[in-house]
């Protein structure tokens, strides 16, 4: 009986070893040199916050290229360039942020003091995905800005 207690609470304590160790081991931001580098999104999405139904890809909806290059220097530049038949419409042909880039628990680019986009990062081979960025769009060019989530799936270059 003895026995029996001690072996079921082993198998407990492994279990409970495995459960805590697997929890949010996925959702870790990878070490900072694993990102440095130049990144091509195949992916840009824009979501409504206040109706998720609404988005856009500015890839694949507004013919975009983006590029993200992430500097050893910890200095970034993100490059989207509008290649469609009205290039960019009101955005222009090609816009460039450029600002600082750091990653601890998350992906951060910093455009200022006062601006910047926190990502959840999830890096697999030359696959790097970000979600969650708050940040604001204007979904139907009319001029209102709206608070949107910001992801970005993107290859290595």
């Amino acid at each position: 009986m003895i026995r029996a207690t001690w072996t079921r609470l082993g198998v407990m304590a492994v279990i409970a070893t495995l459960l805590s160790s697997s929890c949010g081991g996925g959702s870790a931001t990878p070490p900072p040199e694993t990102l440095v580098g130049t990144w091509n999104a195949t992916s840009v999405e824009l979501v409504s916050m206040a109706n998720p139904a609404v988005r856009v890809d500015l890839v694949a909806d507004l013919d975009a290229t983006v590029s993200l290059v992430l500097a050893a220097d910890n200095n970034f530049t993100l490059t989207v360039t509008y290649t469609g038949d009205e290039p960019g419409g009101p955005w222009g042909t090609s816009s460039v942020v450029t600002g600082t880039w750091s990653a601890t628990d998350i992906l951060t680019l910093r455009i200022s003091a006062t601006s910047e986009w926190q990502f959840e990062t999830v890096l697999s081979g030359d696959s790097l995905i970000l979600t969650e960025a708050d940040t604001s769009f204007d979904f139907d060019g009319d001029g209102a800005i709206e608070d949107a989530d910001l992801s970005f799936q993107l290859t290595r270059a």
